[in-house]
């Protein structure tokens, strides 16, 4: 039985996508039905962004900015959950407290943000350092971890394997301001690099390489390497 952690971009969850949605889930519903243990932790993609940008207007804290992401990316958990039916946990856990509780049921079990401050990924990571898991597979919106921004380096070049410190240096030029966590944030970095928690970044828009993550193979996305 494996165990694993999938962080899914809140970008899979917007209009024109619910093909690839129900085709995720039923990935999901397929790997389970062998046996094994799945928890999916959803980011809040455009509902996120549109209410924090609607906030920051308004003058809000960065704090309550936090708050109105964390909600979207439930919207979002609470979406896929209903994908999966009897197969996920009901309602959706707002602590690891209720992760936990949650996760000793042997469902599926889907969650959003936590806490201001906290990406998703540093709560993926959290989660997957939890219980243990043997692989934590970041779906992005795009196939891996590239050398450079490949939105703004079109000659940017896709890495198989990374280490921490070049994980590092790419990640220096992002920012961690609320809705804005990319590729993954510093908290997500420091647990997988404590734990040496296994971690590959794929395409969730391509399901071949959900399938592929899920199977193990290494000759998909890329693979954080520990020395």
């Amino acid at each position: 039985m494996a165990k694993v952690v999938i962080k899914v971009t809140g970008k899979l969850f917007a209009q024109g996508n619910e093909g690839i949605v129900k085709d995720f889930a039923s990935v999901i519903i397929n790997y389970v039905t062998k046996g094994n243990r799945i928890a999916v932790v959803t980011g809040g993609g455009s509902t996120a962004r549109s209410y924090i940008q609607f906030g920051s207007k308004l003058g809000l804290s960065n704090a309550v900015l936090d708050l109105l992401g964390i909600e979207s990316s439930r919207l979002n958990a609470l979406v896929f959950a209903a994908l999966l039916g009897d197969y996920s946990y009901f309602p959706i856990p707002r602590s690891i407290n209720e992760f936990m509780t949650a996760w000793s049921t042997g469902k599926v079990v889907v969650l959003g943000g936590l806490q201001p401050g906290q990406s998703t990924n540093a709560v993926a990571a959290t989660v997957a350092d939890m219980v243990g898991a043997d692989l934590l597979i970041n779906a992005t919106n795009v196939d891996g971890v590239y050398d450079k921004d490949p939105k703004t380096h079109p000659d940017a070049r896709l890495l198989k394997t990374v280490t921490i410190e070049e994980l590092e240096r790419i990640l220096a030029e992002q920012t961690s301001k609320p809705g804005r966590y990319e590729l993954l944030d510093k908290v997500a970095l420091n647990i997988i690099r404590r734990s040496k928690i296994k971690t590959v970044f794929i395409n969730a828009f391509k399901i071949d390489q959900v399938k592929a993550a899920l199977s193990k193979r290494e000759d998909v996305g890329t693979q954080i390497v520990f020395k």
